[in-house]
């Protein structure tokens, strides 16, 4: 039945665009009116921001004439029988390439030819072919003129891109002398402004009543001005703003307190008159929109080393003070640190790489890049630079990315915590290969889970923190073998013993770093201790030992990442006789991951971490 209706259609559709048009003349379609419409009942929840099936998008007019994973070209305008785009829609539901596919609605046989009459006609957007058009084109005489005056004083105006009719409009050198003739000049642009910079407004700005007409603005920055109270009224006119900047400005509490907008986005009130706390509850209490407050210390450092981070050039390491690495026997190691902070150290001490501050994994690569969890994104930098080369990022449904480790079948394993704990595969390009559900124990998003390794067998170790265990999990999801932290040759419940560090070895035993425990231990096959070492062993150097890593030798790595004391150990190592043969000090080090990369010159493999 499919086939027949479909076979139906595609002759009717051929017969209709063969015969001469003006006995069958058909109505002039747009994209924005017509196809549109069709496309998001249809096809967007399949290829749109969400989702992209075969890396095809439709819920735009420029994505809908992009190339997806086929490499051709969806539409051939006034070709709609050599359209991929019409050939999809007429597939019978049973292929498998036939869009929608066979459990969704499809578009009825009026709505397809409407699509191919669109492509016959040749595919046309008018608000396309507006946004494209010259500047003075766009605007038209008069709006021109009113651009041209107000360049004419230092304004800064011009359009957002040569595809958008949308316009940028910077007041700032005419902010203190903005007479009425200006505003008027300016209105009669308002229909164009998405993005108004507009600083350092004289208080006989008022309660800038005109500033409610420009309703297409998304970004509004009054910073500095001498506005304060009586402005809300005519902001909160503006219900597409997605930025509003009143950074320095003369608002109040009870003022903020009547600002809606933006709905959705960032509000910037630092250096207002609103109350500091005010600003916190309000925060805490809102979900759709950030408020800024006060710029911070951490906030600046984050500004800088994601401004590093996208940079494809490599940027001067600053001045770092050196790490003292201490160990009778002459070991020397250099290796990755992942933490408050993250970089590499050379045998000598000395930093050679810096990366962004918070990672909570990672690793070197056999070819120097460096592989790191961080800002709930897995990434990897090109080797010696700041340039990232590949991502995943945290699906919006969870808390959390932690674990990162690059498997040698060229996937990326990295585990998501939150309300959706999972353990993923992503392949080279970015897509989830393989999906195993996890079962922490609990809903606490942050102590889910930690450093997960996949095992030779295939299978993954999963360290779970709150139920006091360590998992093996199949790929399917399934739990076959469990070791327990909480024994009582271990001090029971009480000593909270957080598995972190789950570690197999060759011989089948699994070494385990326990945080609130202040221990390392390493467990046999059958869940029972083989192994241990604690405070009493340490002197002292266990303070919540996270990261670890167990070295070819049979020493192993521990990382002290509670150690707050900048005159104390931060990362040490035992040998299999519980002494310290090496350890290292650094001020502002705090360890949640390390990757020993070489030892005395000569790089550690095979790496058991």
């Amino acid at each position: 039945m499919a086939f027949s209706r479909t076979l139906s259609l595609s002759l009717h559709l051929s017969i209709s665009l063969s015969l001469s048009l003006p006995a069958f003349a058909q109505p002039e379609y747009d994209y924005v009116d017509d196809i549109a419409p069709i496309l998001e009942e249809y096809c967007v929840k399949c290829h749109g921001p969400e989702k992209q099936k075969s890396a095809f998008r439709l819920d735009s007019y420029e994505a809908l004439l992009q190339a997806g994973e086929s490499e051709e070209d969806p539409i051939e305008a006034h070709y709609p029988m050599d359209s991929p785009l019409m050939e999809y829609l007429l597939l019978p539901k049973s292929d498998d390439y036939a869009m929608p596919p066979e459990d969704e609605d499809s578009p009825s046989g009026d709505e397809i030819l409407k699509i191919a009459h669109w492509i016959y006609q040749g595919a046309k957007s008018k608000t396309d072919l507006r946004a494209k058009l010259p500047i003075d084109e766009l605007l038209g005489e008069a709006g021109f003129a009113a651009l041209e005056r107000l360049r004419e004083k230092g304004a800064i105006i011009h359009k957002l891109s040569e595809t958008n009719a949308s316009l940028f409009a910077d007041l700032q050198s005419l902010s203190h002398s903005l007479g009425s003739s200006d505003i008027e000049d300016l209105l009669a642009l308002a229909p164009f402004i998405k993005d108004l910079k507009m600083t350092h407004l004289p208080d006989s700005a008022g309660k800038l009543e005109w500033i409610r007409n420009f309703e297409q603005l998304t970004h509004l920055n009054l910073s500095f001005s001498k506005i304060g109270d009586g402005i809300a009224d005519s902001l909160n006119q503006l219900s597409s703003l997605e930025y509003l900047n009143l950074f320095g400005t003369q608002i109040t509490d009870a003022e903020f307190q009547k600002l809606e907008v933006p709905l959705e986005g960032n509000l910037h009130l630092g250096q207002t008159r609103v109350n500091g706390r005010t600003l916190i509850n309000a925060q805490a209490k809102e979900s759709n929109r950030t408020i800024h407050g006060n710029p911070n210390l951490n906030a600046t450092l984050d500004i800088t080393e994601n401004a590093r981070s996208n940079s494809s050039q490599f940027n001067p390491i600053p001045n770092i003070e050196p790490g003292i690495q201490v160990s009778d026997s002459g070991i020397k190691h250099s290796f990755l640190v992942c933490g408050k902070f993250t970089g590499i150290f050379d045998e000598d001490g000395k930093v050679s790489w810096l990366g962004p501050r918070g990672a909570r994994d990672g690793m070197v690569l056999e070819n120097g890049n460096v592989l790191l969890s961080v800002k709930n994104e897995a990434r990897e930098y090109k080797k010696n630079s700041h340039q990232i080369i590949w991502t995943y990022t945290l699906d919006q449904r969870n808390k959390e990315l932690g674990t990162v480790f690059r498997l040698p079948n060229g996937n990326t394993l990295v585990v998501e915590r939150g309300i959706l704990p999972r353990l993923l595969e992503i392949d080279p390009q970015g897509n989830v290969a393989i999906e195993v559900p996890l079962q922490p124990e609990t809903d606490n998003g942050h102590m889910q889970t930690r450093m997960a390794r996949k095992l030779p067998n295939g299978n993954y170790l999963v360290p779970h923190l709150l139920a006091f265990k360590v998992k093996e999990y199949t790929p399917s999801g399934k739990v076959v073998n469990i070791i327990s932290t909480d024994l009582p040759e271990l001090g029971g419940l009480e000593a909270e013993n957080w598995p972190f560090t789950a570690i197999r070895l060759p011989n089948g035993n699994t070494v385990v770093n326990l945080t609130h425990g202040n221990k390392t231990v390493e467990f046999a096959p059958d869940g029972s201790v083989a192994w241990i070492c604690d405070n009493s062993h340490a002197d002292g150097r266990f303070k919540d030992p996270c990261g670890g890593q167990r070295l070819p030798n049979g020493n192993t790595v521990i990382g002290s990442y509670g150690q707050t004391d900048p005159k104390m150990t931060k990362i040490f190592e035992v040998n299999r006789d519980k002494e310290v043969v090496w350890e290292f000090f650094h001020p502002e080090v705090k360890a949640h991951e390390i990757h020993i990369i070489t030892t005395n010159g000569k790089p550690v493999k095979p790496v058991y971490r």
